[in-house]
């Protein structure tokens, strides 16, 4: 897969070719269509933030775009709405690392709230959520109050998690880096920029298909706890991430690579028969929560 898109961005004296991209096509705005019972709702969703702690952190900037999807073949049809908003803390001060990233100042944000009565609609009309890293982005939703219920029961699905990048032949999860191997470079972490951006990217392949189908498999939430420290090498490569809170590894499997997934930990993690990880199913609503 990542062959076809690097052939396609080569020309003819063997140099890549990579656009700038800035804004969807006008195209897509203008397309018309009909409603009907194979459309639906979903909303791409970014947040930018004064860190990473969901406990203590604040969320500075919002970007929110509904689209028209299929809900049969899976593929994006037609961007119908937007919100994006930035929003002054409360309890925190952006940091200059934090700017740097994202390029919000603190005088940037004086003065601004982000209306969460217009989140919670958006939200409450989609039949999912998309982010590129959901576990970052569903947790930070989720702390605030005013949108805390609609979003826990809504499905979130992740483009980062769902589709298996590695196993297309692309090297990297990171949204900027899909986005070059598929031809086009960005500004990123402006929060409209990144959910556009990501749009672009999941028009150009079957992706949203990917993500779909993923998120309607059963998964169990496996918690390495008490794994030897010298399994650590081998639970990174097999995907499991640190849990700092509660220190231990954890992934999500499908139900299906459960027991592969058993003899792995038998044989690389827990090698003495002690076998301490616990298993939790996950419900498909539960997907990214913190």
């Amino acid at each position: 897969m990542k062959k076809i898109f690097i052939d396609s961005v080569y020309n003819d004296e063997k140099s890549a070719t990579i656009k700038e991209f800035t804004t969807l096509s006008p195209d897509l705005f203008n397309k018309e269509i009909e409603m009907n019972e194979d459309m639906g709702f979903c909303s791409i969703l970014d947040t930018e933030t004064t860190g990473l702690d969901h406990y203590k952190d604040e969320i500075i900037e919002i970007a929110i775009r509904k689209w028209v999807y299929h809900k049969k073949e899976h593929y994006l049809i037609k961007p119908v709405e937007e919100y994006s908003e930035l929003n002054a803390p409360v309890k925190n001060v952006i940091s200059e690392a934090i700017t740097e990233i994202t390029g919000i100042t603190q005088e940037d944000v004086a003065g601004k709230k982000i209306d969460w009565n217009v989140v919670a609609r958006l939200l409450s009309e989609s039949d999912f959520i998309m982010a590129h890293n959901a576990g970052f982005d569903r947790p930070m939703i989720e702390a605030v109050p005013e949108v805390k219920e609609i979003s826990a029961s809504k499905i979130w699905t992740c483009s980062f998690k769902q589709v298996n990048w590695a196993k297309l032949g692309f090297l990297s999860s990171k949204q900027e880096l899909l986005s070059i191997f598929h031809g086009f470079h960005y500004s990123g972490h402006r929060a409209l920029t990144d959910i556009d951006a990501l749009a672009n990217l999941l028009l150009q392949g079957d992706y949203l298909k990917d993500i779909l189908a993923n998120a309607k498999t059963k998964q169990v939430q496996v918690d390495c706890v008490k794994a030897p420290f010298d399994s650590k090498d081998s639970l990174k490569a097999c995907g499991f991430s640190w849990n700092a809170p509660r220190k231990f590894w954890s992934k999500l499997v499908s139900e299906n690579d459960l027991d592969q997934m058993k003899t792995f930990l038998a044989d690389d993690v827990y090698p003495s028969g002690r076998m301490t990880a616990e298993f939790k199913a996950i419900d498909i609503r539960d997907r990214f929560k913190a």
